[in-house]
C-alpha cells in the first residue's frame, strides 16, 4: 500500500510539473509573439523614419541649392523566367525591382497598358525621273533580261533668294504709294518655306536657336539671331487663333478631358504647364500657378463674361465658407461680370481681400460661370491631383496602385500580403476592362463587390493598411468609369503628351518673353493635335504659311472625331 501511495504521489508531482511546463511554454510563446510583434513594429518605425530622413535630406539639398541625390538603381540580377510554377508569366514593371533596404518585393503580373502610336511610316514618293544604269563586265554571249528598279529617296537643300520689285507711285499731292510684298511673307524677309522649316525644326524637332542658326548659316542663308528669334515668336497670330479654337471646340464636343501638369520656367521663375486633352485634341498653357483657380480659369479662357449663379454659393458651402461672406455674395446671384478684373474690384469694395477667401470665391465664380456656359457636363480625369477635382472627377488606376507599391515590407509575411493586395487590385482592373468592353449591371456589381472586399481587408502591416484606407478614400473617383464606360482607366495619354514640355525644358530651360511663352504653348498644341490624327506637322505649317487652305482646320477634325471617338459627346458609345 505504501508503494502505491508513493506512485500516486509521484504521478501527481509529474502532472503538476507537466502542467507547469505547459504553462511556461504558453508564456514563452506569448512572450515570443510579443517580442516578434515589437520587432515588426520597430522595423516599420525604422522604415518610416528612413523615409522621413530621405525627404528631409532632399529638402535640405533643395534649400542649399545642391544637386539632388542621383537615382541609381540597385545592381541586382535579372529575374529568371524559370523561377516559379510552370506557366507563370514573367513579371514586368516596378514589381520586379528588389528593395535594397528590406525584404524583396514579390513579382506581380501587371497589365500591359501603353499609348498607341498614331503615326505610321508614309509611303515612298513617286519617282520624278528614271535613270538607266548600264551593267559592267557582262560576259560575251549574255542575253539582255530587262531592268530591275532600285528606288532612291533624296532631299534637296538649297538657299535661294528672290528680289521683289515693288512699284512706287507719286500721287498728285506728293505722297508715295508703294506696293506691298506678297501676303505669304507675313511681313518677314524670308519665304514661307523657310519660315515653316524654322518653326518645324524649333517646335517640332526640339532644335535650339543657336544650333538652328548655325545650320542656316552652313547652308548659306544670311539671317541674324534677332531675326531668327522674331520668326519664332512674332507674326503667329493665325496660329494662336487656331489654338484658341482647339480649346473651344474640344471642350464643346467632349464628354471628358484628361489633365496633367509639369514644371515650366518663365523669366527665371518657376511656373507650370497644364495640358488639357483627350483622344481628339491637345491644348497647353503655361502659367505661374497650379491651383484649382488657375485650372478653372484655363477652362474659362474661351469665354469673356463671368456669371454668378446659385451654383457658386453651393460650391462655397461645400468648402464651409463663412456665412458673413455668403450673405455678401447672395445679392450678386444672377449678375454677370464683364471681366475678371471687374469681379475682383467688386470684391475689394466689400473688403473681401484675404488671399484664401478671395481665391475660394473666385473658384466658385468661375465654376458657376463654366456651368452657365454649358461645360457642366465635363468629367475631368487626372492622376489624383486635387486642383483638377472639379465637376465630376475620375482618377487613374495606375497612380492609385502606387499607394500599394510604395509600401516597404519588413518581413516575408508582409511582402506576401502586399503581393496579394496588388494582384487583387489588378484583377479588379481586368474586370473593369471587361466591363468597358461589355457594360452590364452584372459586370459593374462584380467590380464594386471586389473593390469593397479589397479595401475592407485587414493585414498585419500598418503601412499597407494605410494604403488600403487611401484607396477607400478615392473609391468614387476610381469607380466613376462604372457610370460612364467611355472614361479611360489610366492617364497615359496626358502623361505622354506632357513629355513635350519636359523634353523642351531639358533642352532649352525656360522662356524669356511673353511672346516666347505664348509661341511655345501655341505650336505644342498644334503639333500634338496633328499627331493625334496621324497628320504631318510639316504639311500643316506649309499649308498655313502659304495660304493654300488644303489642310483641314483642326477644329473641324475635332468635330468629326467627336462623332466616332468614345470621348465625344456625339459618339454612340
Amino acid at each position: 500500500m505504501e508503494y502505491l501511495a508513493q506512485l500516486q504521489q509521484h504521478n501527481t508531482l509529474l502532472k503538476e510539473s507537466l502542467a507547469l511546463s505547459q504553462k511556461e511554454n504558453i508564456l514563452q510563446k506569448e512572450l515570443i509573439a510579443r517580442l516578434q510583434a515589437q520587432g515588426v513594429q520597430q522595423q516599420e518605425q525604422i522604415t518610416q523614419l528612413q523615409e522621413k530622413v530621405e525627404v528631409l535630406e532632399a529638402e535640405i539639398r533643395r534649400l542649399k541649392k545642391l544637386p539632388p541625390k542621383p537615382d541609381i538603381k540597385p545592381n541586382t540580377k535579372p529575374p529568371d523566367d524559370s523561377d516559379g510554377p510552370p506557366g507563370t508569366p514573367p513579371a514586368t514593371g516596378q514589381g520586379d525591382e528588389a528593395d535594397p533596404d528590406g525584404v524583396p518585393k514579390h513579382k506581380v503580373s501587371k497589365p500591359d497598358e501603353s499609348t498607341r502610336n498614331q503615326r505610321k511610316q508614309p509611303p515612298k514618293p513617286p519617282p520624278e525621273k528614271s535613270v538607266r544604269v548600264p551593267a559592267c563586265d557582262v560576259p560575251p554571249g549574255s542575253t539582255w533580261n530587262g531592268t530591275t528598279p532600285f528606288y532612291v529617296q533624296d532631299l534637296v537643300i538649297k538657299a535661294t533668294s528672290v528680289e521683289y520689285l515693288l512699284d512706287q507711285w507719286i500721287t498728285p499731292d506728293g505722297k508715295t504709294v508703294t506696293a506691298k510684298p506678297p501676303a505669304n511673307l507675313h511681313g518677314h524677309h524670308y519665304g514661307p518655306t523657310l519660315q515653316a522649316h524654322i518653326l518645324h525644326q524649333y517646335f517640332g524637332c526640339g532644335v535650339t536657336q543657336p544650333q538652328l542658326l548655325e545650320w542656316l548659316w552652313d547652308i548659306g542663308l544670311s539671317i541674324s539671331p534677332g531675326e531668327l528669334s522674331n520668326l519664332i515668336t512674332k507674326g503667329n497670330e493665325q496660329f494662336q487663333s487656331e489654338k484658341d479654337e482647339i480649346l473651344v471646340t474640344g471642350l464643346r464636343c467632349s464628354s471628358h478631358i484628361q489633365t496633367d501638369d509639369t514644371g515650366a520656367r518663365h523669366q527665371g521663375q518657376n511656373g507650370y504647364c497644364t495640358i488639357i486633352c483627350n483622344e481628339s485634341f491637345a491644348w497647353y498653357a503655361t502659367t505661374g500657378s497650379k491651383s484649382r483657380e488657375n485650372f478653372l480659369s484655363l477652362l474659362h479662357r474661351p469665354f469673356r463674361t463671368y456669371a454668378m449663379t446659385g451654383n457658386a454659393l453651393d460650391y462655397l458651402r461645400t468648402l464651409k465658407y463663412p456665412q458673413k461672406w455668403l450673405r455678401v455674395l447672395q445679392p450678386y446671384v444672377g449678375v454677370t461680370f464683364l471681366s475678371y478684373e471687374a469681379w475682383k474690384a467688386c470684391m475689394k469694395e466689400h473688403g473681401l481681400t484675404g488671399k484664401k477667401r478671395l481665391q475660394q470665391a473666385s473658384e466658385a465664380l468661375i465654376y458657376a460661370s463654366l456651368i452657365e456656359h454649358g461645360l457642366g457636363h465635363l468629367t475631368t480625369f487626372s492622376d489624383g491631383a486635387q486642383q483638377f477635382n472639379v465637376f465630376k472627377h475620375a482618377q487613374c488606376w495606375v497612380h492609385a496602385e502606387r499607394l500599394l507599391y510604395k509600401v516597404h515590407p519588413v518581413n516575408e509575411q508582409q511582402a506576401s500580403a502586399q503581393k496579394w493586395c496588388r494582384t487583387w487590385l489588378w484583377a479588379i482592373y481586368d474586370d473593369l476592362k471587361a466591363f468597358k468592353a461589355e457594360p452590364s449591371k452584372e459586370n459593374a456589381m462584380k467590380v464594386r463587390l471586389g473593390f469593397l472586399a479589397l479595401i475592407q481587408t485587414r493585414t498585419n502591416c500598418r503601412a499597407l493598411q494605410q494604403a488600403l484606407s487611401g484607396l477607400a478614400v478615392i473609391e468614387k473617383e476610381l469607380l466613376q468609369v462604372l457610370e460612364d464606360p467611355s472614361l479611360p482607366l489610366h492617364n497615359n495619354l496626358s502623361e505622354s503628351l506632357i513629355r513635350e514640355y519636359v523634353k523642351r525644358r531639358k533642352i532649352s530651360g525656360g522662356t524669356r518673353s511673353e511672346a516666347g511663352r505664348q509661341s511655345r504653348d501655341t505650336f505644342a498644341s498644334l503639333k500634338k493635335t496633328c499627331r493625334l490624327y496621324g497628320l504631318s506637322f510639316w504639311d500643316y505649317l506649309t499649308d498655313r504659311l502659304n495660304g493654300v487652305g488644303l489642310f483641314p482646320r483642326l477644329e473641324s477634325l475635332i468635330e468629326k472625331a467627336s462623332q466616332v471617338l468614345s470621348c465625344g459627346l456625339c459618339s454612340s458609345f
